[in-house]
């Protein structure tokens, strides 16, 4: 869509005109200590990046360790991925450059770039398709998909840009809903917040933390974390 460009080149520009909107420096790895610890890859764009906050203790990563090292009683290593404007499709082309594969879980956190940009239901089904199959033929014993992030996060915007960009997010969601059932792969609903600080990240990785956990804590107990 014409629109699409358009919308993401004004967010960049807005979202560079404010100092409290930042990314994380430093380490992209949060180690729980423990034994043989439960390792868990996050792939995503803006929010698993950890935008707005200055460390990734702070953003999606640090918390879902924290929370689910106490849930698991055990270590946690959590891996993030994440490029501040990935697309489904710009993931699925770099892929093959991500080592996937050693993982316990893995937890794909896309959305906010392709509403932004307007991404076609088509473009959207067929990238997310395949990313969600690759990651599942990977030696991982389970994949996650969460829901798109809150667009109402995104001020800097007009209000008539955010309800397009929003209502769009929502399409995204049904259709991920949809490769979801279809791929009997969990999807995690991201609950709403009005903005992207640590306690956001917390709330998320609290959520997600809980589904990891849930899925190995049932494993064989020959491949539980100790």
């Amino acid at each position: 869509m014409v629109l699409g460009p358009l919308f993401w080149g004004w967010f960049k520009a807005k979202a560079q005109e404010q100092h409290e909107w930042r990314y994380p420096t430093g380490p992209s790895e949060i180690t729980i200590a423990g034994t043989g610890p439960a390792r868990i890859l996050v792939i995503g764009d803006g929010p698993a990046a950890g935008f707005g906050v200055r460390t990734h203790q702070l953003g999606i990563g640090g918390h879902l360790a924290r929370h689910l090292s106490g849930q698991i009683e055990g270590g946690v290593v959590v891996t993030v991925v994440a490029q501040p404007a990935a697309s489904a499709r710009s993931t699925r082309k770099r892929l093959g450059d991500i080592d996937v594969e050693g993982y316990d879980s893995i937890v794909l956190m896309l959305a906010t770039t392709d509403a932004f940009c307007l991404t076609s239901r088509r473009s959207w089904r067929r990238n997310m398709t395949a990313l969600v199959h690759a990651l599942k033929s990977t030696d991982a014993s389970s994949v996650f998909v969460t829901s798109a992030a809150s667009l109402h996060l995104a001020r800097p915007l007009a209000p008539l840009v955010r309800r397009i960009t929003g209502r769009h997010a929502r399409t995204l969601n049904v259709e991920t809903s949809r490769i979801c059932a279809q791929t009997n792969t969990p999807m995690i609903p991201l609950d709403a917040a009005s903005d992207l600080t640590s306690r956001t990240y917390a709330k998320w990785g609290r959520r997600i933390g809980t589904h990891v956990a849930g899925s190995l804590l049932r494993q064989p107990s020959s491949k539980q974390p100790t």
